[in-house]
């Protein structure tokens, strides 16, 4: 048998050392196992493996799709809505449509009463008929007044006719007469031109002749003395004769020039003469147009009373076209007593019943149009890469398990907050920077034939392929 470990024994057989107390057990301490702290780090260890794995898994695929893909709630179905408002002033006598029903373009909507627009009508088309009773009598009026014109009109008439015929022939006399007188004058101050010429050679041969002549003396005085030879005074005596030979000859040209200026000169008087005779015939012509359109002012009432006439007709075709006016503007306020569907779409928004009274431009009820649209306010930070023609996805709030395929057709040239009724003014006070939204127009894109039900204000989620 072992002996019963004595007070002073370790326990391991080695004796401990006096006074000095024994270490207490950790493990006894705290009651975990030795390697309990070295499992706990562990377990912190693989946790946080795993969750940065998935974070990793989970943010990678969203930070890819964050920069391929923008989108916003802000977002809203819309549609082009036609408001129906009457373009005359009656009672309703029928209201042929319900709220919410579909019609088409075309469909009757509502009647109007048309008794008072019908009268009216009657009475312009009685006016009217009046009116062409008188203008019909007016022409006939017209046409008598032509037809009772006076021989005496027409012989007045002709004789003017005459007398401006003799007034322009005579005109034409006198033209061509002064031309002849012109020319006349032209003759004249030629042969005048050619006189001075011919008077002019004359000085010159006369110089000449004396010339000659007293070289021919000269020389013939120094023959006797010996100084000059006898074929020398010939040569002097042949250009002496020679000088008088033209001298005489221009004396006859001068002649013949005097007798040409007398002849112009009797020519030209003959033209002045003729000219006087022509203008006294002018005057005379005129004298009898005078008299004639003289006459013709004392028998001409005709047309005075034709223009009367004509005007009486004129006015007549006036007032027929005012009340052909009057009468279209009627019939066309009496078709407006039928108010008809201009588009295709939605009733909605009916306020009339049958028996109201309603007034031009006052909104009866609307139509919405089928075709619609998405009208998304995105950030002003997600459309930079954003463009014309970038595909997208809808989700409608309404059928949060569908989505519709569309594309962007067109960016807001301008922020919301631009357009609105109080734009804001950053020019005083402090400035705080807030990310604005620009409205991006996004068409739905190949809608299936029993698309359900959309309208106009529902809210969407659009998403926009960017990348």
């Amino acid at each position: 048998m072992n002996k019963p470990d004595t007070p002073g024994d370790t326990g391991r057989g080695t004796p401990a050392a006096a006074g000095t107390p024994e270490e207490p057990d950790a493990s006894a301490s705290t009651g975990l196992p030795e390697n309990a702290g070295g499992r706990r780090r562990n377990i912190f260890l693989i946790g946080g493996s795993i969750l940065l794995l998935l974070g990793l898994a989970i943010g990678i695929p969203w930070y890819l799709h964050a920069r391929r893909y923008v989108s916003t709630d802000d977002a809203f179905v819309r549609a082009h809505v036609t408001y129906i408002s009457p373009q005359v002033a009656a009672q309703v006598r029928k209201v042929l449509v319900l709220d919410n029903q579909f019609v088409k373009k075309g469909t009757l909507l509502l009647t109007l009463d048309r008794r008072g627009y019908q009268a009216t009508v009657d009475k312009i088309q009685a006016l009217l008929a009046a009116a062409r009773a008188a203008h019909q009598g007016s022409r006939y009026a017209l046409a008598m007044t032509r037809r009772t014109s006076t021989a005496a009109l027409d012989e007045a008439r002709a004789r003017v006719a005459i007398s401006q015929t003799a007034i322009a022939s005579a005109q034409a006399a006198l033209a061509q007469i002064k031309s002849d007188r012109a020319v006349a004058q032209a003759q004249v101050a030629a042969a005048a031109a050619n006189l001075a010429g011919a008077k002019a050679n004359v000085l010159a041969a006369r110089a000449d002749d004396v010339k000659t002549a007293a070289d021919y003396h000269r020389y013939a005085s120094l023959l006797k003395t010996g100084d000059v030879t006898p074929s020398q005074v010939d040569t002097y005596r042949a250009a002496a004769i020679s000088a008088q030979a033209r001298l005489a000859a221009a004396h006859k040209i001068v002649l013949a020039k005097n007798a040409e200026v007398a002849a112009a000169q009797a020519g030209l008087n003959a033209a002045r003469q003729a000219v006087f005779a022509a203008q006294a015939r002018l005057q005379q012509t005129r004298a009898g147009l005078g008299a004639a359109q003289a006459k013709l002012a004392a028998v001409n009432v005709v047309p005075e009373q034709v223009g009367q006439k004509k005007s009486g007709v004129s006015g007549r075709t006036a007032k027929i076209a005012e009340l052909k006016a009057e009468l279209a503007q009627a019939a066309l306020n009496l078709s407006y007593c039928n108010i008809y569907a201009p588009v295709s779409g939605y009733v909605t928004r009916k306020s009339v019943e049958p028996g109201n009274f309603v007034t031009v431009g006052q909104i009866l009820m609307s139509i919405v149009r089928p075709n619609m649209w998405v009208s998304a306010n995105f950030k002003e930070t997600d459309l930079t890469y954003m463009k014309p023609g970038d595909p997208a996805w809808i989700t409608v709030d309404a059928y949060p398990a569908l989505t519709y395929k569309g594309y962007v057709q067109s960016i807001q040239a301008g922020t919301g907050a631009e357009f609105s009724l109080l734009p804001p003014e950053n020019a005083t006070g402090n400035y705080v920077q807030v990310v604005q939204r620009v409205p991006v127009k996004i068409l739905f894109k190949d809608l299936p034939k029993n698309m359900p039900y959309l309208a106009a204000g529902m809210s969407a989620v659009p998403v926009v392929k960017v990348r």
